[in-house]
């Protein structure tokens, strides 16, 4: 008896939908910090192998049903290896969309408007786990990589008070969700620290805005830099352009 006439269709189905449920469950405990995320990823990578397996099984079955081949059982609902195949099929594919999606990005974290003097993180710092990368800057060879990925990263020069500047920053920082760690507008320059928190794996990236007059005008520097992860997948330098876009709009 082959391994085809020995699993069941409704074995395959249930099987494949154990395997998905296993992505969910794998999301929630990184997010309730029951264990790292690096464990979740590895479940990843086991219920894809997993997955795959069921689902070659699964088409192959019913290919088998297709040419009315001996041994195997018509009479089970075909219907169970459709929910096979659309269950392992789905995350793979969302699986390879993103790896294929993470290769079309450099693997830096950390994106900032000043590639010679970037915005300190202080705040961030003391917020930070050891197993966090470290704030410091990394220097001649992350500039380089980013001005060749992203040379539209730039400072903002806007006709403004710095003060005036100051308070929209923060404001639209509350605006986007992003929690505030710091404020500082006694002295120049003003700067203001906040945390970016994601949707699904609640992973955090940090954030600092750094606000310094000119001759005739206001500079606006800003550096986002992810805690954990070796790539970003471009985010960074999104939000980036997208707040000191949204800044020079409400200025």
């Amino acid at each position: 008896m082959s391994v085809l006439e020995k699993i069941s269709n409704q074995k395959m189905m249930l099987i494949a939908l154990l395997l998905l449920a296993i992505y969910p469950i794998s999301i929630l405990a990184a997010r309730l910090e029951i264990w790292h995320f690096r464990n979740s990823f590895l479940l990843f990578i086991v219920a894809a192998l997993l997955g795959f397996g069921v689902l070659v099984i699964s088409i192959l079955k019913m290919s088998k049903i297709g040419g009315n081949s001996a041994g195997i059982d018509e009479k089970e609902p075909a219907r169970y290896l459709v929910i096979s195949v659309a269950a392992t099929l789905l995350p793979l594919m969302l699986l390879g969309s993103n790896v294929y999606k993470a290769q079309q990005y450099p693997f830096i974290h950390d994106i900032s408007t000043d590639l010679v003097t970037p915005p300190e993180f202080i705040a961030a710092q003391q917020d930070r786990n050891e197993s966090d990368h470290s704030v410091a800057y990394d220097g001649e060879e992350l500039a380089l990589i980013q001005q060749k990925s992203y040379p539209d990263i730039s400072a903002l020069i806007v006709k403004a008070d710095a003060l005036q500047v100051f308070n929209t920053s923060k404001a639209l920082l509350m605006d986007s969700g992003w929690g505030i760690l710091a404020a500082q507008n006694q002295q120049m320059p003003f700067t203001l620290e906040a945390v970016s928190t994601s949707a699904l794996f609640a992973f955090k990236d940090d954030v600092v805005i750094r606000i310094q007059p000119l001759k005739d005008s206001v500079q606006v520097d800003m550096r986002s830099m992810s805690r954990q992860g070796k790539s970003d997948l471009g985010v960074n330098a999104k939000r980036i352009n997208k707040f000191l876009a949204s800044l020079q709009a409400r200025l």
